[in-house]
């Protein structure tokens, strides 16, 4: 579908738990090469895949060396940036032992604040011939205030920069818990875990300035399932269940689609 509409995604992967056999299950198009002399597993598709970084200046270089690309007319499409995650990696001289959290802050309000943001912004003008854009996941927490009256704030790990010149921002979970329901199938007292509940705030929206109601999403081998009302989850589910029978028919050893879901209580 990217490929169609003229959209190049980038993996920027630094939290290093990337699994192609998960991404080609969720419907991500991409094969599997394996060499012959070697025996070694490659995989092949649209897309560029990168995560041999070691800190964030590398990264932000990495990112800016594809936009020179696109611009000098080597790199015909629009790029999805998707990096997982920016927490994970630190910039150079902590990484070189001279820094602390500080610096790490300090170099993506810098890298990514003064300097990319302004470069996926500005793809964004009418007149631009592409159009770019940065997802990243980041770890959040709560930053509780000095009196008993103020309000929680969320921060971002690695300091602000990623907040502030962010365009639409979710939270999955809650503030101060995982806000998450773990969902079972159990059949003939067999159980594995089915899939994950999980709540979704829109934080911020600088888009279209409109404002969202909180919802939950159920998280699947196989990607997400949806429904605002009870009804519309379980018709969601029953429908996910017949579509992937023989998945769950391996998993559980059974020959249909009959089986219970549990759910525990929210972490």
């Amino acid at each position: 579908m990217l490929r169609r509409k003229g959209i190049l995604p980038v993996f920027i992967i630094t939290e290093q738990k990337w699994s192609f056999e998960h991404a080609k299950l969720m419907g991500f198009e991409c094969e599997e090469v394996v060499d012959e002399e070697t025996g070694e597993i490659d995989w092949d598709g649209f897309y560029i895949f990168n995560n041999d970084f070691d800190y964030i200046e590398q990264i932000t270089d990495y990112i800016n060396s594809l936009l020179d690309a696109q611009e000098k007319g080597e790199l015909d499409y629009s790029l999805l940036f998707l990096w997982d995650s920016v927490g994970s990696v630190p910039c150079k001289m902590t990484y070189d032992g001279k820094g602390g959290k500080q610096h790490n802050a300090s170099v993506l309000a810098d890298k990514i604040g003064m300097g990319i943001n302004q470069r996926i912004s500005g793809s964004r003008k009418s007149d631009s011939k592409y159009e770019n854009t940065l997802v990243i996941v980041n770890q959040p927490w709560v930053e509780l205030p000095d009196n008993p009256f103020g309000q929680p704030k969320i921060k971002a790990k690695g300091g602000e920069a990623i907040w502030l010149n962010s365009s639409l921002v979710f939270l999955f979970g809650n503030q101060k818990g995982a806000g998450t329901n773990k969902i079972t199938a159990t059949k003939d007292k067999r159980s594995v875990k089915f899939a994950i509940r999980t709540k979704v705030s829109v934080m911020k929206n600088h888009i279209n300035g409109l404002g969202y109601e909180d919802g939950k999403i159920i998280v699947t081998p196989h990607g997400f399932l949806a429904g605002k009302e009870a009804s519309e989850e379980k018709a969601s589910i029953e429908n996910y269940k017949k579509e992937y029978a023989e998945y769950w028919k391996d998993i559980l050893g059974v020959n249909s689609v009959d089986f219970e879901l549990k759910e525990e209580k929210e972490d």
